[in-house]
């Protein structure tokens, strides 16, 4: 009995460690009311489940911490790599962890992550072997009981309690910021809330945004081939430090002297997260039209058809297909690219391209694209999304423009102007293949996201946000510099491959 009750307060301890780690990390109040009872629900339910199925409260407890400090470090590495907290779309992307680690684990720290992950499995294992039990296990009650907290999961995520359930997280005076959210209900209790409301929300808001006739887009066309490029991680790094030669971008600072628009661009991620800037500059919609499934719109949302540039340029006669040297699947963006209307989704197959790194580099991809121009013909709009220069920039740098032991991230910054570089020749590729071929093609260039190099970034004084862009050629009205919004940046680019020197004199009159 006594070994029992010792057993159950270990691991009531473990389990109240469990849920205090993550909360710490988001430092959250602890307050009272429902909110945080609704913060402790999911560790103390599984605790209570593996308790009653096993009769080993300990390994219980160790179980549940071992997910509470897997889930602070997530979080911790979120905030300081994407400058914000774990959010609930966040969850659908934990299969990809295992499929492609290489994109999650070095920013967390693979050697932690690994080396807690097995220490803690051996730890539990044991503990589930050699302890023997405090009481006698109940697995059937705990399979039954584990079964009927699943159900009332499932009937409270449908309508029409989902409803209610919204309704009453509404309640609770949320706000914009999950980071926010976060310290005033807990971690756990906002993910629950822009959950419910986002899915309670998402049927109306798929409605309002279905496609529809375009009308008159086809009067007066140009009939120009459109090529679109969203660069991974992007951004005039000249704006760092002097420390970063003007080579680095000399295609990039000819296009734009060249250019119909180019200048600052505005883009809801940092570091990370390029479907954000991705959905939309294909759809032209803000991010403050999507409520909480602008954290990902490609996690549900653009499940269905959606409207956007893509379907207009399909209704006038273009050809419309994405290019991506990299795994189809990655974001569900092999469901997600026919809803916003692309014909055709090539991917790392058809690309010959490898989903390790190093990534396919962005000059071979240019050859691609060409390549698919002129298979294609010209009334053709290609969507182009680089993987050449994704992080981390774990390799060792090729030049050397400073020593990097004198900048925190040194290494990994030389190795990120590197790609940029190879970035930079993708551009002047496409500039001359695109000139050779055609009389007035339309090219647009731009950064999803920066990169997430936040030490090195601090260590300059760079607090920048925006990324750059810009649509080449100058179209007869003169280039002009105009910073936007990622979400009107495709219209910009439809407007002056369709309408050329109008486009252009609008966008300068508009500013």
């Amino acid at each position: 009995m006594i070994v029992g009750l010792v057993g159950l307060a270990a691991g009531v301890a473990l389990l109240a460690a469990a849920w205090l780690t993550p909360r710490r990390g988001a430092g959250a109040r602890l307050i009272t009311g429902p909110a945080l009872w609704l913060d402790l629900a999911p560790f103390a339910t599984v605790f209570i489940l593996l308790a009653a199925i096993t009769g080993r409260p300990i390994f219980a407890g160790v179980v549940v911490f071992a997910l509470g400090v897997g889930f602070a470090i997530a979080d911790r590495a979120m905030r300081e790599t994407l400058h914000e907290p774990v959010v609930f779309q966040a969850m659908s992307e934990l299969p990809q962890v295992f499929t492609h680690p290489n994109l999650y684990l070095p920013f967390a720290g693979t050697g932690l992550v690994l080396g807690g992950a097995l220490g803690l499995a051996a730890v539990a294992f044991a503990l589930l072997v050699l302890m023997p039990p405090a009481w006698t296990p109940e697995p059937l009650f705990g399979l039954a009981a584990a079964a009927a907290v699943g159900l009332i999961y499932w009937r409270l995520g449908n309508a029409p309690l989902l409803v209610r359930v919204a309704e009453r997280f509404r309640r609770l005076d949320l706000g914009d910021d999950p980071v926010t959210d976060a310290q005033r209900l807990g971690p756990f209790t906002m993910l629950a809330a822009h959950c419910a409301i986002a899915r309670d929300e998402r049927p109306a808001r798929q409605a309002a945004l279905r496609p529809r006739a375009a009308g008159s887009i086809g009067v007066g066309l140009r009939r120009s081939p459109i090529v679109a490029v969203q660069c991974e991680s992007f951004f005039d790094a000249r704006r760092l430090s002097p420390l970063i030669p003007s080579e680095v971008l000399s295609a990039f600072a000819e296009c734009c002297r060249s250019s119909a628009l180019h200048g600052g661009l505005f883009v809801p991620g940092w570091g990370a997260n390029t479907m954000r800037a991705e959905f939309a500059f294909l759809t032209g919609i803000a991010e403050s039209e999507l409520g909480y499934d602008r954290f990902n719109p490609y996690y549900q949302l653009a499940r269905t058809p959606i409207a956007s540039h893509v379907w207009r340029l399909r209704e006038a006669g273009y050809r419309t297909i994405c290019l991506h040297p990299f795994d189809r699947r990655f974001f569900r963006r092999d469901l997600v690219m026919p809803q916003l209307g692309f014909d055709r989704f090539l991917g790392h197959d058809e690309l010959a391209a490898t989903k390790r790194p190093p990534y396919q580099p962005d000059t071979d991809l240019a050859r691609q694209i060409l390549r698919v121009l002129d298979e294609e013909g010209p009334e053709t709009f290609i969507f182009v999304i680089t993987m050449g220069n994704h992080g981390p920039w774990l390799e060792p740098p090729i030049s050397a423009f400073f020593d990097p032991a004198t900048v925190p991230q040194g290494a990994s910054l030389l190795r990120y102007l590197d790609g940029l570089r190879q970035s930079d020749e993708m551009l002047r590729l496409l500039m001359d293949g695109l000139a050779d071929r055609y009389p007035d093609p339309v090219l647009a260039l731009y950064g999803d996201h920066l990169p997430s190099l936040p030490r090195a970034f601090e260590h300059f004084g760079f607090t920048e946000l925006h990324s750059d862009y810009v649509i080449w050629p100058d179209s007869g009205a003169g280039t002009r510099r105009l910073d936007l919004p990622v979400h009107l940046l495709g219209q910009a680019l439809v407007d002056v491959a369709l309408h050329g020197r109008e486009a252009t004199q609008a966008a300068q009159a508009a500013q």
